[in-house]
């Protein structure tokens, strides 16, 4: 089984859950660790919705973890062309 990355045009669909998360929860009060913790609620969502009989645990953790690594890594990217810092 190969496990999913996230494309480039999977980045339009982020940044409507992002905007939809800062409408309705008037992200701007929202501590960065919140909007983690909202976030991280959702995967353990998603992963529960799984369908068994074709992603087992283990790989919809492996998706997870390299989804994470990867928009971690497109975050750093960003910030070091616009000279930020996390």
């Amino acid at each position: 089984m190969s496990t999913h990355l996230a494309k480039s045009e999977h980045e339009v669909a982020y940044q409507d859950l992002y905007r939809l998360l800062k409408e309705r929860t008037c992200a701007n009060d929202l501590t960065s660790r919140e909007v983690l913790a909202i976030a991280a609620n959702m995967v353990g969502k998603l992963v529960a919705m799984q369908d068994q009989r074709t992603t087992t645990p283990e790989l919809a953790l492996e998706i997870v973890a390299r989804n994470i690594e990867q928009g971690n890594a497109e975050a750093l990217d960003v910030m070091n062309q616009l000279g930020g810092s996390a």
